[in-house]
């Protein structure tokens, strides 16, 4: 058994310092390997907030989403002139006015797919009107008594 001078003999080392500079050491750690993407982002749009960068992501995504779906409706617009074309291109056919008339309709069908495009960007969402308001009551369970 010891002596109660021997338990309190190391009592005036501290180890204040060591647990400060190994707690710094792991929080800098742990914050640098959970900001990755952040050093990532910070690279890619310079040093800015993480609301900026995510409102310049959300513009980009937007932008490529917008010109994925023009390209497509020009697609679709050339499929169907290509279409038009090859039916009106059979057989049998002795119109020659026709063929000079086909370029035409595909720049209107594609600036038709344009403002349709336009038309559904305009459009508000569909908001539902709140409730009335209704008067302050209390539960059943519960009175002023």
């Amino acid at each position: 058994m010891k002596k109660p001078d021997e338990l309190i003999a190391n009592i005036d080392r501290s180890i204040f310092a060591k647990a400060l500079v190994m707690s710094v050491i792991a929080h800098a750690a742990l914050m640098g390997a959970t900001s990755v993407s952040l050093f990532q982002d910070w690279m890619r749009y310079g040093f800015h907030s993480p609301s900026y960068i995510n409102a310049e992501k959300t513009r980009e995504r937007r932008e490529a989403e917008e010109t994925r779906r023009r390209e497509a409706t020009a697609e679709k617009a050339k499929s169907e002139a290509a279409e038009a074309e090859a039916k009106k291109a059979a057989p049998g056919q002795t119109d020659q006015a026709a063929p000079a008339a086909e370029p035409a309709k595909q720049t209107v069908a594609v600036e038709e797919a344009a403002a349709a495009e336009e038309n559904e960007k305009k459009t508000p969402p569909e908001v539902e009107p709140l409730p009335p308001k209704k008067e302050f009551q209390y539960g059943d369970d519960l009175t002023l008594d």
